[in-house]
């Protein structure tokens, strides 16, 4: 299993995992919009206490939106920032993943459901994924939806808490799509930008 730092800003909770010899260790902080401020010092103290050396890291994964611009290239930067100074490769992890497997690992809940999770004012991120006994698998991915049309067969992801630690075990199915940092890219949905809302 190889050294994985997990890092999701994607939500009010800042919060990172990190999983090193079978075990994983994650610190998280309730910082809206400071995430910037409390990142690379949880950073530290994840590899102190795991008593890692940053350059036995082999990938990095961290939660890649869509989201809050910021939010996300906060995340992407420090991952690819530190990718690139130790060697390390980068996985981007969808967040409507993140959220879809949280909610199943938290309910246990099965079937088709649409996941839900805030944009700008008035509009929602919207993902479609199956929820199976073991893993989600998306079925459509993230689209700008308004918040008044949402439909029953949705879930509002942001009633629960995001965890990095989420974020490293997705990562880990994904080694194999891990990618150097500079083609480990944030997700963005088409016509998501404030100056221009979509139709």
């Amino acid at each position: 299993m190889p050294n994985l730092l997990a890092i999701d800003t994607t939500t009010d909770v800042c919060t990172v995992a990190l999983v090193a010899d079978g075990c994983v260790s994650e610190h998280t902080r309730f910082a809206p919009r400071l995430h910037d401020r409390h990142l690379l010092s949880m950073v530290d103290r994840a590899m102190k206490d795991a008593t890692v050396d940053k350059t036995a890291l082999t990938t990095i994964a961290f939660g890649a939106g869509p989201a809050s611009f910021t939010s996300v290239r906060t995340a992407a930067a420090v991952a690819q920032g530190l990718a690139l100074a130790v060697g390390a490769l980068v996985v981007p992890v969808p967040s409507s993943e993140v959220a879809a497997e949280t909610v199943r690992l938290a309910t246990g809940r099965k079937g088709v459901w649409r996941v839900s999770r805030p944009a700008r004012s008035g509009w929602r991120y919207v993902a479609r994924y199956a929820f199976e006994e073991d893993a989600v698998h998306c079925l459509e991915t993230d689209e700008l939806v308004p918040a008044s049309g949402l439909g029953t067969d949705v879930i509002d992801a942001e009633a629960f808490d995001v965890s990095a630690r989420v974020v490293a075990s997705l990562a880990g199915g994904r080694i194999d799509q891990a990618a150097h940092p500079a083609l480990a890219l944030p997700c963005y949905v088409q016509g998501d930008s404030p100056w221009r809302p979509s139709a």
